[in-house]
């Protein structure tokens, strides 16, 4: 039996060698066939591209000669069509730009809105507040007074019934005694049941438990509509400029800051007109960023807006144009600021041109904040009309505070002033 095990042993070994000898010869003529295969290929591709030469000479061979004068014509009617196209393609690059500056303003205006309608709602809520106050006051009145009353009724009867209580006591103790009491003290004892019956007081104290709140449900109607937010102005421009391509396209980057470089150290008045200049590009000014002597707000600001100076025309106001008005909290000076924005379309200066600005607020003597005796990097100083402020693209000029509550009135140029703020603008290439 072991002898025969051992047999089939062996014999199972030589035929898994076996087995194993053939796969090893399968896969040496699979690659002896894969080789060749890549040769035909090779050779395939080598005898079409052979062919292809062939028949390219044998093009040029047979094809009549090119007309230059007609090859020249079309050439510059193709090369124009590419001139075209780049400069079409590029006004889409720039008004794709565009929206990367319209996105902080988008942004930006919308902080705005939202803090103008907080502070919109604010108000009404003091004021609904102090209105609740009042009629939870009138309520608590209402009832100390009615209990008052009704109390004081009370005291009145008590006294009554006291009274009466007594007179009956007393008629009581002479009925209980003998004869001689009662032919005694009959006399007394009903002067008293007579007195107590004799007394009364008027019942005039109103008892009703009754105490209401008139509501009208017109304010929850008026509350539930109050207030229009909407992307389409309240009042619509007359030159929807985002719509044009030739306009919006000449936006050349993103919004640029220029800081000026002498911060306001507690000066300040209710307005504040100044110059800005542009450079040899157009620019579009987004808005201005300011700031106050005490922080206090929110106040009512607004800016107006002249091409030019400021000079000439500082006391008429029909010269101006309003650009922008609303309530804001500009933070406490030096340092730092907050944006007053310039509308949606933003204030346009033409390259080398001048615009004034003008922001005024009827709220406090310390609404807009400013430096005064402005000084260059040497220490000397900037004489009225001069740059104060510039970094190439817009420049800044020197200015006037204004010292009355209504707008345009008392301006003073009676020493050299600068602004104190930032001026947030964006390059608006020519077309």
């Amino acid at each position: 039996e072991l002898q025969r095990q051992r047999g089939s042993d062996v014999a199972m070994s030589d035929a898994e060698t076996a087995l194993a000898l053939e796969l090893k010869a399968s896969r040496e003529r699979a690659e002896q066939l894969a080789a060749l295969l890549d040769a035909e290929r090779k050779r395939a591709a080598e005898a079409e591209k052979l062919l292809l030469e062939r028949e390219r000479a044998l093009a040029d061979k047979i094809r009549p000669p090119a007309d230059p004068e007609e090859a020249r014509l079309h050439r510059q009617v193709l090369a124009r069509n590419v001139s075209a196209l780049r400069q079409h393609a590029q006004r889409y690059s720039n008004a794709s730009k565009a929206v990367e500056v319209v996105l902080p303003g988008i942004e930006a205006n919308a902080r705005s809105v939202r803090s103008t309608i907080s502070t919109h709602f604010g108000f009404l809520r003091r004021r609904l507040k102090e209105r609740e106050d009042k009629l939870l006051a009138l309520v608590d009145g209402l009832a100390a007074e009615k209990a008052a009353a009704v109390e004081a009724q009370k005291g009145q009867m008590d006294a009554i019934v006291t009274q009466c209580e007594a007179g009956i006591q007393a008629a009581e103790e002479v009925l209980g005694g003998d004869d001689w009491a009662i032919l005694k003290r009959h006399e007394a004892a009903n002067a008293q049941v007579s007195k107590a019956i004799a007394l009364s007081c008027e019942l005039d104290a109103d008892w009703t438990e009754r105490i209401v709140a008139d509501l009208p449900p017109a304010l929850e109607e008026i509350v539930e509509g109050h207030g229009v937010v909407s992307t389409a102005a309240i009042a619509p421009s007359d030159e929807e400029w985002h719509r044009d391509l030739s306009i919006l396209s000449r936006v050349a980057q993103p919004p640029s800051v220029l800081r000026a470089q002498r911060p306001s150290t507690g000066n300040s008045d209710f307005g504040f007109m100044f110059d800005l200049a542009a450079g040899d590009t157009a620019v579009c000014i987004r808005a201005l960023h300011l700031a106050s002597s005490t922080g206090w707000g929110p106040l009512q600001y607004t800016v107006y807006t002249a091409p030019g100076g400021w000079r000439p025309i500082r006391g008429s106001k029909r010269r101006w144009q309003k650009v922008w008005s609303g309530q804001a909290t500009l933070p406490k000076a030096p340092g730092d600021c907050a944006p007053l924005p310039m509308g949606e379309e933003g204030v346009h200066i033409a390259a080398r041109g001048k615009q004034a600005f003008y922001v005024h607020s009827p709220g406090h003597a310390t609404a807009v904040a400013f430096s005064a005796s402005p000084q260059d990097a040497e220490g000397k100083s900037i004489r009225e009309g001069n740059v104060v402020d510039t970094d190439g693209r817009v420049s800044i000029g020197t200015g006037a505070k204004t010292c009355s509550a209504a707008p345009f009135e008392s301006v003073a140029t009676d020493s050299v002033r600068a602004f104190a703020g930032c001026v947030e603008y964006v390059l608006w290439c020519e077309a």
